[in-house]
């Protein structure tokens, strides 16, 4: 029987010549991370030990150490979450539409941005968001950010034309991925 292929998708601006078997190669070799962490998402309902263990190695790895997660768990309990549904996606999030999902993702994102630590930066915090609210925020790391770095910053000048409140960001990464 002849090997079936799915069509060609684009991700970030670049092809995925056969997104099925891209899909079947990263659970051969991430299983683990499936299971472990992405699995758990959406079953948190509030950031706890167990969370910040669900992002480290071996499947996560982001080096959260026991300072910051007391910060993130402390961070956690005023941070706004009932403005945005645990079911909330994505694609829904139009940076275009003034107070909508995205602005309230935003809030809700520089609710732990604006008062990091240091040692805390964009990858620690989208893995613990992604955990909390996995259909809106995408996990981005040193290597998703580089991938979608062209994206995000035709994203930008877009989206910057059409809402001039966003026009001073450079990359809008959500609305790459969400794109």
């Amino acid at each position: 029987m002849a090997a079936v292929r799915s069509p060609a998708i684009t991700v970030g601006g670049q092809v995925v010549r056969d997104p099925a078997d891209a899909i079947a190669d990263y659970l051969q070799r991430y299983g683990g991370t499936v299971t472990h962490y992405d699995f758990r998402a959406g079953t948190f309902d509030q950031i706890d030990p167990d969370l910040v263990r669900a992002t480290r190695s071996p499947w996560m790895g982001s080096r959260i150490s026991a300072k910051e997660a007391a910060w993130l768990i402390d961070r956690g309990t005023t941070a706004p979450w009932a403005a945005i549904p645990l079911d909330a996606q994505l694609k829904d999030a139009d940076p275009r539409a003034v107070d909508g999902l995205y602005d309230r993702a935003a809030l809700l994102w520089e609710h732990f941005w604006d008062a990091r630590p240091g040692g805390v930066s964009t990858a620690k915090i989208s893995k613990t968001l992604y955990l909390m609210r996995p259909g809106l925020f995408p996990i981005l790391d040193s290597y998703l950010t580089m991938f979608y770095r062209t994206a995000a910053r035709a994203a930008a000048i877009d989206v910057g034309r059409q809402r001039p409140s966003l026009a001073p960001f450079r990359t809008l990464y959500w609305e790459a991925v969400r794109q």
